[in-house]
């Protein structure tokens, strides 16, 4: 199986990434008709938790890639595989505690948190993800490394899919007892679709093991385990801190909306729309920000380990250039069809549009803080990071304690927390980017032709939705026709002010 570079690899993960995420939105159509927007926020409530739990953890597969990247780079392959087994056994280790905590601490938490007692169901659904999850999520670590991106990328998409699958099902036969019940069992396909994945790769990896002599030189297993834990641990703080926001949200935004006088359903209501709709929605051009980040640090390491530095340079400058290039026209997409797209994916059930505007400018930034982190890991400045996230996490608190009392803000400021959280952190990142790096780009150069691109775009999508709709009187058709006219109008300017040419993009198909 071929090795892919940043470009290639990053497409690879991106198409795989948009496809499981387009299997996730259509999952949310039936369960919304399931369960209506009251139950998606019980579905929602419970997820921060998983995710930050996993996080966590995510320093390890991270770990996994960078240390294997670096050591098949100078042709250490024994010492690369006693990474791995090394790994595995400390994501198995953690994967088995957290999902034991959650089942056996499950009313602590929903107590702890101030959650509705309905969200047990959910909790319980979804207490076995973080295990299966840690399993796949070490043989991904595994193939990133070595830069095969194509089984991750296939894993990714039948985690998706047999998630939808499980999950719907589970959520239609429990609906008769209730729609917590329903709730729980659309959780669980986190579980199961994990698992899949997971009995994929393991079953690839065991036809891919990596070749070497038992004579090769190698660290032993304590001094391998010290430098993962040395790796991953500020990498696991910086991913725990960002998956905080979410929980912040599941935590504080529906008390703070009941206590400025909304009843707990309407509440909920709204928490589900702003979890269960606008960041569902926005995690479509997040994909590429995951993607670019996964394939990023094996790149970056490889580069810094030969001390290479006009391709770190390059790597740097193609990783930014490609992040801009990719969610600069989704997330102006999504901010300018907002309310078209929301009705078109939620079958007329638009209600949190605004927050997607809001939340479609701040993925902009949230993929410049994920770039930039990226390239930090790789070079080995796995502290670096935490400190901005620490700083947003502060921003958004503040914030929505401050905002979301107000009745003309309400649940927009929790939206417009993550934007100014995020807008910081940025910034913050960038900087450390030049600092540790030492690089010679000029981002300004690097933004402006993708910038140029999209407006041009945003204005063909307005132009072609705003007539197709005054002839046709449909929102679907003409949302469609409209998104399928900006791809063209910008795949046209791409080319037109050679950001990319046709040759460049048919070698990345090709190679």
């Amino acid at each position: 199986m071929q090795k892919e570079d940043l470009i290639k690899g990053t497409f690879v993960l991106w198409i795989s990434g948009i496809i499981a995420k387009f299997l996730g939105i259509f999952f949310r159509i039936p369960l919304t008709n399931l369960i209506g927007e009251e139950g998606i926020g019980l579905y929602q409530l419970t997820y921060p938790l998983y995710t930050m739990l996993l996080a966590l953890s995510a320093g390890i597969p991270t770990a996994i890639s960078k240390m294997i990247s670096e050591r098949t780079a100078i042709y250490r392959n024994k010492e690369a595989h006693r990474i791995f087994k090394a790994a595995f056994f400390l994501l198995l280790i953690f994967g088995s505690i957290t999902s034991a905590c959650i089942i056996i601490f499950a009313w602590n938490i929903i107590n702890g948190l101030g959650w509705s007692s309905y969200a047990y169901y959910s909790l319980l659904g979804i207490s076995l993800a973080p295990f299966f999850t840690c399993i796949l999520s070490a043989f991904k670590g595994y193939f990133q490394g070595l830069r095969y991106m194509q089984l991750p990328a296939v894993s990714q998409v039948v985690e998706q899919a047999v998630r939808v699958i499980v999950g719907v099902s589970l959520a239609y036969f429990l609906l008769p007892y209730g729609i917590h019940a329903s709730a729980g069992g659309a959780s669980f396909g986190a579980a199961a679709g994990s698992l899949a994945g997971a009995l994929l790769l393991a079953a690839y990896y065991k036809k891919m093991k990596l070749y070497y002599e038992d004579s090769e030189p190698s660290k032993s297993y304590s001094d391998i385990i010290f430098e993962i834990l040395k790796i991953a641990l500020p990498i696991s703080l910086a991913q725990a801190m960002s998956s905080l926001m979410s929980l912040i949200d599941s935590a504080i935004v529906p008390k703070l909306l009941i206590k400025s006088g909304y009843s707990y359903q309407s509440a909920t209501v709204l928490y589900g729309q702003l979890t269960g709709k606008a960041f569902v929605l926005i995690s479509v051009p997040l994909t590429i920000s995951n993607s670019l980040s996964q394939n990023t640090v094996p790149e970056i390491a490889a580069s810094f380990a030969l001390s290479n530095k006009k391709k770190l340079n390059k790597s740097v400058a193609d990783s930014y250039k490609l992040a801009l290039l990719l969610v600069l026209p989704a997330c102006a997409g999504l901010y300018a069809l907002a309310k078209p797209i929301m009705g078109l994916i939620f079958q007329n059930m638009s209600d949190g549009w605004e927050m997607l505007q809001i939340l479609s400018i701040a993925a902009v930034f949230i993929t410049i803080a994920q770039t930039s982190t990226s390239i930090l890991n790789g070079v080995g400045k796995t502290l670096a990071p935490m400190y901005a996230i620490l700083i947003g996490v502060a921003v958004k608190i503040a914030f929505c304690y401050a905002f979301i009392p107000q009745t003309n803000l309400n649940i927009k400021a929790a939206a417009y927390g993550t934007l100014f959280s995020y807008l910081i952190i940025s910034i913050i990142d960038i900087f450390m980017v030049y600092k540790y790096t030492d690089i010679k780009i000029n981002l300004f150069k690097i933004a402006l032709s993708p910038v140029i691109c999209t407006l041009a775009m945003i204005f063909s999508v307005v132009v072609v939705y705003n007539s197709v709709y005054n002839l046709l009187y449909k929102n679907g058709i003409s949302t469609i026709i409209s998104i399928l006219a900006g791809i063209i109008v910008y795949f046209i300017c791409i080319l037109a002010t050679k950001t990319m040419s046709l040759k460049e993009i048919k070698a990345v198909l090709k190679r």
